[in-house]
């Protein structure tokens, strides 16, 4: 269970996009408003040693602030115990990956880690942050004593109600982690609104991987209704996607004789027919107030809400 956790949460995380959501909705620290996300890479291999390739649950991402680079070391913890020299352990493995670093490198100065830790276990986390909470009492100046601190993210200490209101895939995973079964079936429709969100953002690639997930290791199987849903959602990826293709060519063909802004505005009216039409059923009424839509600006608002809405109205209500 463990290996399927730590292989899973890896490749969850090896997505740039996922990591942008852990740092900018659950670390609270000023320096991540200054990230430049569209710099975020992970960390090449040759940058790593064969120690850290074995660990399944590091991950270590490289991102620009200010033009200098900074690197993100995760460090998924899985333990059902708490390992109170997590300090000394976190410690360890920066200065390894430092070390890592200059011999590949030759730099002259280090380039700044954050270390982060995940940890998903149901015990509650009290292993000092701090490396010199574990050093003994002692008339050595502080100065002379190393010091170390990690980011601690606990699941289990995270607002459940905070989770549903981010609507993200970290999010969504958390909600998952800090429920029971019981509680996933009890309140499926939050589970489908935060699945959602990932959608919206990400595709139905990273939902269907989402609720694997949730089936195989955590356990928990839903009932018909809400895996209908669920499955409603991520078959709108496909569906959208032939829709926009289906159109395509007659975009380019009326733009050229009608005019780009015309031809759009019709184009849109196509697709937009053709979602609704998908997902809701066919409908003369709302194919007409489609048609009559003159406003592209609309028109885009009533497509990007087609992904979210539970009914026709409220896609409709978006040309108003």
């Amino acid at each position: 269970m463990v290996k399927i956790h730590d292989t899973w949460y890896k490749t969850l995380f090896s997505n740039p996009s996922v990591v942008e959501d852990l740092l900018t909705s659950f670390v609270k620290e000023q320096f991540v408003k200054d990230l430049d996300f569209t710099s975020i890479k992970k960390l090449n291999a040759s940058f790593v040693s064969q120690e850290f390739k074995n660990r399944e649950s590091d991950v270590i991402y490289e991102i620009k602030s200010h033009g200098q680079s900074t690197y993100i070391y995760l460090l998924i913890e899985f333990q059902s115990t708490v390992d109170r020299f997590m300090a000394m352990r976190m410690a360890s493995y920066v200065f390894q990956f430092h070390q890592q670093v200059q011999e590949n490198t030759k730099c002259e100065l280090l380039q700044p880690v954050f270390p982060i830790l995940l940890y998903n276990g149901d015990r509650p986390w009290t292993a000092p942050e701090q490396f010199s909470k574990l050093l003994a009492p002692s008339d050595i100046p502080k100065k002379y004593l190393p010091e170390f601190r990690y980011y601690k993210i606990a699941i289990n200490e995270i607002d459940k109600r905070k989770l549903v209101e981010l609507r993200n895939a970290v999010a969504t995973v958390f909600y998952i982690e800090n429920s029971t079964p019981k509680e996933i079936d009890k309140n499926h429709q939050e589970l489908i609104e935060l699945l959602k969100g990932v959608f919206t953002k990400e595709g139905a690639m990273l939902v269907d991987s989402i609720v694997r997930w949730m089936q195989s290791a955590q356990k928990i199987k839903l009932k018909a209704k809400p895996i209908k849903n669920i499955q409603d959602l991520m078959e709108v990826s496909p569906m959208w996607e032939t829709a926009v293709k289906k159109h395509e060519d007659t975009l380019i063909q009326m733009g050229r004789e009608q005019g780009i802004e015309q031809g759009i505005e019709l184009e849109k009216h196509h697709i937009l027919i053709d979602l609704l039409t998908i997902k809701f059923g066919k409908s003369e009424s709302a194919e007409k107030k489609v048609k009559v839509s003159k406003n592209v600006s609309k028109l885009d608002r009533a497509l990007r809400k087609i992904l979210s809405a539970d009914s026709r109205a409220e896609v409709l209500k978006c040309l108003e």
